[in-house]
């Protein structure tokens, strides 16, 4: 039966994160942030019900004082005032590391929500918001209305979705579809990297191919895409275009600010890794509980705890981690003996 009552059991729903995230293809000063763009978008005239991409993601080295680094695909309504978004990013406040993970978000009536949950309704075991992602790797993500949710999908695996609640005045079709590289920094010509940090034209850039559009009913169709908003081209820039496909990116300035190393270049799966570059250690994030951060930066399996318990004993003091129901008839056998003691002090 507890089995059963384990199976059944509804999954753990995420807490979402706050922090500032910029408004898809709109320049903007948000909480003294700043965020640039370089993208691709297409105009839908409000018959769409979501879009998808492969892209390829990366690990580009955020700098001391930005905010975010990211690739994402973003479904926004005509008015442009409700938006979902998916995509993975780099984002030292969010993550606490500087690890490339995965993310969702929405906006409701113009405002932001939150990361990874807001609303947000998970239904995938293996894969969910706040993971990370391989740098490197390409893998398919997509945005899709069905019904009055909006579906999100990783590597072809539905992540969850956010309930058509969530928007009170209605959200039930796209008027554009955009797929950009967007960058959260503390200053105009912040020197965090973009994508793979080489610049879209150029080979080894960052990519998103494969970009398509859903009809409703669920037929996918190919993207007829543009160019979007390119915010500062003397940074990052877009490049190697067709209807379907381009690739982004950029290095971020040159002066004025350090730029960390990062994670993959450091080999790192963990632990915080010493910089020589900016001299504060990179923080390449945790190990599963079941494993530790050794001096290589690697996660390893952790060693077995010393067994200093008897055979019979599964842990702990005094039989603690031994099955209850073998402890049953000596609890009651305990009981008898002192109801025996206490009847013949009675006794002349």
């Amino acid at each position: 039966m507890i089995r059963a009552l384990a199976i059944l059991a509804p999954l753990a729903q995420p807490v979402g994160v706050h922090a500032p995230k910029g408004f898809p293809g709109r320049v903007v000063e948000h909480h003294a942030t700043i965020f640039l763009y370089a993208g691709y978008s297409q105009e839908t005239l409000g018959a769409s019900a979501g879009g998808g991409a492969k892209m390829l993601q990366a690990n580009p080295a955020l700098a001391a004082g930005d905010a975010h680094t990211l690739g994402e695909l973003a479904v926004i309504s005509a008015d442009g005032r409700q938006i979902v978004e998916i995509g993975w990013h780099v984002d030292l406040p969010i993550n606490n590391d500087v690890q490339p993970r995965l993310f969702v978000f929405h906006w409701v009536d113009g405002e932001a929500t939150c990361y990874n949950g807001c609303g947000f309704v998970e239904t995938s075991t293996t894969h969910r918001p706040g993971m990370r992602v391989t740098a490197g790797q390409i893998a398919d993500y997509g945005i899709e209305l069905r019904g009055s949710d909006w579906w999100l999908a990783y590597q072809g695996v539905d992540l969850g979705y956010f309930p058509g609640s969530l928007w009170p005045s209605g959200f039930t079709a796209a008027g554009n579809v955009q797929w950009f590289g967007e960058i959260a920094g503390e200053r105009a010509e912040p020197c965090t990297e973009m994508g793979t940090g080489i610049r879209g034209a150029t080979a080894g850039a960052a990519t998103m191919t494969d970009l398509y559009l859903v009809r409703p009913g669920g037929m996918r169709v190919t993207a007829n895409a543009v160019p979007g908003m390119v915010t500062s081209p003397a940074l990052y820039d877009i490049g190697q275009l067709t209807p379907s496909s381009f690739a982004f990116g950029g290095p971020g300035a040159a002066f004025g600010c350090c730029t960390p190393t990062t994670c993959t270049a450091a080999a790192a799966a963990c632990g915080r890794v010493p910089d020589p570059q900016c001299g504060e250690p990179v923080p390449c994030g945790s190990c599963a509980t079941t494993e530790l951060c050794d001096s290589e930066f690697q996660c390893v399996t952790a060693p077995p705890r010393p067994d200093s318990t008897d055979p019979v004993d599964g842990g702990g003091c005094c039989g603690a981690g031994r099955d209850a129901s073998s402890m049953v008839p000596a609890i009651l056998a305990l009981f008898a003996l002192r109801r025996r003691s206490r009847v013949s002090r009675r006794e002349p």
